[in-house]
Formats: structure tokens, sequence, C-alpha cells
């Protein structure tokens, strides 16, 4: 049988993240900081139609964020056939979203009680079809993953002692390669 006669993984590909320190926050600005940005693209090389399976498997994030405020990610890509995507901006429309906030209140003199929430979220696959790329058609990919902090941002955050830190290392970007059936009949 030829390779592309079967399912195949044809791109895998890893964006990786960019580093974010204490002096990248606040964020309150949508879309926030971009950790991640990277496209992808295939050209169908087989003579058939196939069915393209995008696959993101997203790494594990850790955040840490002082008592009142909050940090999330958010994540998206957009795809084309034979053209450049739109680019991936996560202020509307995102594919998924991980994050935390803490409130423990204020003192008698207003200043935000001690407080600091370590989090950790394992990591995840989401998966969109694309259907029909004919041969010799390009599919491309782009996608975005940015980090921000949701208003109001305090500035004396755990009574003047804050702490804030958001990681996800990388995502991975795979496009499996389902062909289509045909109609000969052989015998």
């Amino acid at each position: 049988m030829r390779p592309w006669a079967v399912p195949r993984l044809v791109r895998d590909v890893k964006a990786n993240s960019a580093s974010v320190s204490a002096a990248s926050f606040p964020q309150a600005v949508m879309p926030g900081f971009l950790l991640m940005d990277q496209k992808v693209g295939w050209i169908n090389d087989s003579p058939l139609e196939c069915d393209v399976l995008i696959r993101m498997i997203r790494s594990p994030k850790e955040w840490i964020t002082s008592n009142p405020n909050a940090i999330q990610f958010r994540d998206r890509w957009t795809h084309a056939i034979d053209s450049d995507p739109v680019v991936p901006v996560t202020t509307g429309i995102y594919n998924s979203q991980a994050g935390s906030a803490i409130d423990l209140g204020t003192n008698t003199v207003a200043e935000p009680m001690p407080g600091r929430q370590w989090m950790w979220a394992g990591s995840g696959i989401s998966d969109e079809w694309v259907y029909s790329v004919t041969p010799g058609a390009k599919l491309n990919v782009w996608y975005r993953c940015y980090v921000w902090t949701p208003p109001p941002w305090s500035d004396n955050a755990n009574k003047n002692s804050p702490l804030h830190s958001a990681k996800a290392s990388y995502t991975r970007i795979q496009f499996m390669a389902m062909p289509g059936q045909g109609t000969l009949v052989t015998g």
C-alpha cells in the first residue's frame, strides 16, 4: 500500500513558549502577553482528497497570583486552504482558557490581605477537522497563546509583597491526514 492510502501523521511541530517574568505584569489590555506564535503548513502530496485532523497538545501550565489579582491563559488557532489564515486573536473567540483569581479581602487600612495562589493545570488536547483538502492544496494553520491579567489589577497585592508568574512551556501541533474513500471497484 502507498503511504498516503492510510491515515498518517503529516506534521508534528512544537511551538515553544516565551518566558513571562513579574515585570511582564500587569497585562490588563487584551489580548495580553504573547506566549506562543506558530505557523504550520502542509501540502497534500497524495492523489487523494484528504480530511485533516488538527490536534493541539498543550503542555501543563503553572501560575502564581497574589491577592487580589487574576491570571488567565487563552489560545486560538485559525486555518485556511491555499491562503494565509487570519490572525488568531483571543479577545472574543478562543479555543481554550485556563486561569484563576484570588480575593481574600482587605485589612482595616484597605491593604490587600496577605495571600498567594499557586496553581497547576495538566496538559490537554483539542481536535478540529478540516474537510476536503484536495491534492496539491496547502493547509495553513496559525496558532497563538496569550496570558493576560483581567482587571482590576492591584499593585500592592499580598500586602505589598506581590508575586506573579505564568508558565506554559509548549504546544505541539499535529496534522493527521485521513485519505478519502474512492469509488473504484476492482474484482
